[in-house]
């Protein structure tokens, strides 16, 4: 085979395997920039967790503390030694509660009894029928004031109890859905990232096997038309120079020191 023929069989290989592996070379490159996005899509997530978690971690023990206190669910003996007692939020207002909150009721009420009766004694008796009928005025008078002073009380700590632990549940709450947001979004760019890569590779290797593909079918033409150059009647169609080089036959044998002059 002539020079010339092996020169462009070796140049179409060459070339078919410096553009495909170009094309495989740039689609790595471009996957690997989708990996990295990749990454700094999950860094950035895990970023974002690590800085809500505490929120989290407190609105689920809140939530857990009202779910006690509301008597939902089963006893929290966490919560119960804790000072939230089960149901203890939704329990009514009782006599108990009257006494627990009204702790110097007995001794305000001997005080005004006393008063009452020492008011009396000295014009109508202490023991008169008008005396005792002012002792149950101011009897029954004490027992609604401090009962409904008890009662308000009791409403408004249970109110700031449930409103305490309900502001800590909403933070977890709230962090939570600013969690589950931003993983939404970058689970979306690590989908995006994850179709580029298959799209760069996939690109690659159809454009390494168009480069092969190419420099395969450029052999077979010159492989093509060395085959049928034996037949050809110009003695210098396998002649690389023409004009002034040595001779070839269709076989690529030397039949001449040159060409015309």
């Amino acid at each position: 085979m002539p020079w010339g023929f092996a020169a462009a069989a070796v140049g179409a290989i060459g070339g078919s395997l410096i553009s495909g592996s170009a094309a495989e070379s740039a689609a790595n490159t471009q996957a690997g920039a989708a990996e990295n996005a990749q990454q700094i899509s999950a860094n950035e997530f895990n970023t974002i967790t690590g800085q809500e978690q505490p929120f989290m971690n407190a609105g689920y023990g809140a939530l857990g503390a009202l779910n006690q206190g509301m008597g939902i669910g089963a006893n929290n003996p966490a919560a119960q030694a804790q000072g939230v007692g089960f149901g203890s939020l939704s329990q009514p207002f009782t006599a108990q509660n009257f006494q627990q909150l009204s702790p110097a009721y007995q001794f305000q009420l001997q005080q005004g009894q006393q008063g009452v009766l020492n008011t009396d004694s000295s014009g109508q008796g202490a023991l008169s029928g008008a005396s005792q009928k002012d002792l149950m005025g101011y009897n029954q008078g004490m027992a609604n004031t401090s009962f409904n002073n008890a009662f308000n009380q009791y409403q408004t700590q249970q109110g700031n109890i449930y409103s305490r632990l309900s502001n800590i549940a909403n933070l977890g709450q709230n962090a939570a859905s600013n969690t589950g947001q931003q993983g939404t979004a970058l689970a979306g760019q690590q989908a995006q990232s994850a179709q580029n890569i298959g799209t760069a590779l996939a690109g690659g290797q159809v454009g390494a096997a168009n480069a092969y593909s190419g420099g395969i079918s450029s052999l077979g033409s010159y492989l093509g038309a060395y085959g049928a150059g034996g037949a050809n009647s110009d003695p210098n169609y396998y002649n690389p120079n023409p004009s002034g080089g040595p001779t070839y036959d269709g076989s690529g044998n030397l039949i001449g020191p040159g060409g015309p002059g």
